[in-house]
């Protein structure tokens, strides 16, 4: 279960995140949408415990995010991807899975490597890539194990349709596994269909929360909350 209460990250310039809180269970996927500047990549960041919140808690399965334990546990893809250049495909993935402890790890790799269309790849440097490569790189280290939270910060971004597609199929293989996995986006036509809950995030506060089953319109509430101020240029 992933569990935060009341999180809050302020910058030198007032901006951050305000009293943010948030109950996950296993197979639910949790949608941070809104603008940039909204705040997401920071929630992103303290619930992958890479950045230090001010106050509040967020815990996976009952360890701190930020407790060096709870790394087993977390699959997380910023959303600029951080490779080792000089390894090539196939060793950094085998690194990354050893460093992760995860056993029998072969078949999982040369899975992935196919299913991303990485496998004529594997051999290569990965500085010889291309950046959307290496994004699809940074999306097989998150779901790498499966771990209990995988966490993926505009994961679409550098994606072709190919790779967009395999990154929903395998949002949905983590669900079965019983992952959690929190998405910020604010492609509203990729979150539409895989998530379980959309949070709307504005100026760091959550404005309004909704669920997949209440039939929602995503877009209405997004023109609601982000476009009402600014329709007035457009009349």
């Amino acid at each position: 279960m992933l569990k935060v209460r009341e999180v809050s990250k302020i910058y030198e310039n007032g901006r951050g995140i305000q009293d943010f809180t948030l109950d996950a269970n296993q197979g639910e996927v949790i949608c941070l949408v809104g603008p940039n500047g909204a705040g997401k990549t920071t929630i992103i960041k303290m619930l992958a415990g890479v950045m230090k919140s001010d106050s509040g808690m967020c815990a996976i399965d009952a360890i701190p995010t930020v407790d060096v334990n709870a790394k087993f546990k977390i699959g997380y893809l910023p959303e600029n991807v951080f490779v080792y250049n000089k390894l090539t495909v196939y060793s950094f993935l085998r690194f990354v899975a050893t460093m992760k402890e995860i056993t029998n790890f072969e078949k999982e790799i040369k899975r992935f490597l196919f299913e991303f269309e990485l496998w004529e790849y594997r051999d290569e440097p990965i500085k010889k890539l291309s950046m959307g490569m290496k994004k699809k790189i940074g999306i097989i280290i998150a779901f790498l194990g499966y771990p209990s939270l995988i966490i993926l910060d505009e994961p679409t971004n550098g994606l072709d349709t190919k790779g967009i597609i395999f990154l929903k199929n395998e949002i949905k293989k983590a669900k079965e596994e019983g992952c959690i996995i929190v998405i910020s986006s604010h492609i509203l036509d990729f979150v539409k269909h895989i998530g379980s809950k959309f949070i709307f995030i504005k100026s760091g506060k959550i404005v309004r929360q909704v669920s997949a089953f209440e039939g929602i319109d995503l877009e209405e509430i997004y023109s609601v909350l982000y476009f009402s101020g600014n329709m007035s240029c457009f009349q």
